[in-house]
């Protein structure tokens, strides 16, 4: 007695779709996924052998009684959408299109790594342009704050001696282009904010006494008892105190060793 056997009422007739292979599906879907995370979706169609796919836009996919999905959240900035391919193209097309797609898609992320490495140039230049401007700021804040002191106003009434270095020695002369001795020693520090009295002895009188071997650049020196001449010490130099003055008559403001018989008065302590 033979078994009887229900059978689908479609029996006999043409099936409108393949199953597809889900290996090649899954393979396909792994290798998109691989390259630049599409957003589209994968599709079957009918008539593609070996359970093919074809990659369609995802805003022109046609429903379809099967089909798998590859969703992935990508930047705007780098999706590539799907061509869309002709259902009866064969596996040989689509994995032309495929590839073409692969292109694609390497194209676009290395747009996006190229723009990502400018922005962070970009974003390291703001940042040490930024430095360089606190570091400016910094410096002239320091520069403002020595000036404005001692040592600062010292150093800037040896430049301004040293800039009439040439002029000639006058008596009784207080610049700005000829000296006598402590003209050159008045002009100049009043030049930087300190006062001084007219004539080298006052001068003597009005800053305090140091020994010589405590002697600091600008300090000034001093001759006689009652003091006739001054000049500006400078720094030693083999065992010798290197002054600037206005010497003598007949001679110009100079650099040179100091004459023997000096003592210290101290302009830092003034």
């Amino acid at each position: 007695m033979s078994k009887s056997v229900s059978r689908p009422a479609h029996r006999g007739k043409p099936h409108p779709f393949r199953v597809p292979n889900v290996s090649i599906v899954r393979t396909i879907a792994g290798s998109l996924r691989g390259h630049g995370k599409l957003a589209g979706r994968i599709t079957l169609a009918s008539g593609i052998a070996a359970g093919a796919l074809v990659a369609v836009p995802a805003a022109n996919a046609a429903p379809v009684s099967y089909e798998t999905t590859v969703e992935s959240s990508v930047e705007a900035a780098t999706v590539v959408e799907a061509p869309t391919l002709d259902v009866s193209a064969t596996p040989a097309a689509m994995l032309t299109d495929i590839k073409q797609l692969e292109t694609a898609v390497e194209v676009q992320q290395r747009k996006a790594e190229a723009a990502r490495k400018a922005a962070e140039a970009k974003r390291k230049a703001a940042i040490a342009a930024k430095k360089a401007a606190e570091a400016k700021k910094k410096a002239e804040a320091e520069a403002k704050a020595y000036a404005a002191s001692r040592q600062g106003r010292i150093d800037r009434a040896i430049s301004v001696a040293s800039e009439q270095i040439g002029d000639p020695y006058v008596w009784g002369a207080t610049g700005p282009s000829s000296f006598d001795c402590s003209g050159l020693t008045q002009y100049a520090f009043s030049a930087a904010g300190i006062e001084l009295p007219r004539v080298s002895r006052d001068q003597a009188a009005a800053l305090p006494t140091i020994p010589n071997d405590q002697i600091q650049r600008g300090d000034l020196m001093f001759w006689g008892s009652p003091v006739y001449h001054v000049g500006i010490f400078l720094r030693w130099e083999n065992g010798q105190a290197i002054m600037l003055h206005a010497p003598k008559p007949g001679a110009s403001v100079r650099e040179e060793t100091a004459w023997d018989g000096w003592f210290a008065g101290s302009t830092h302590q003034a």
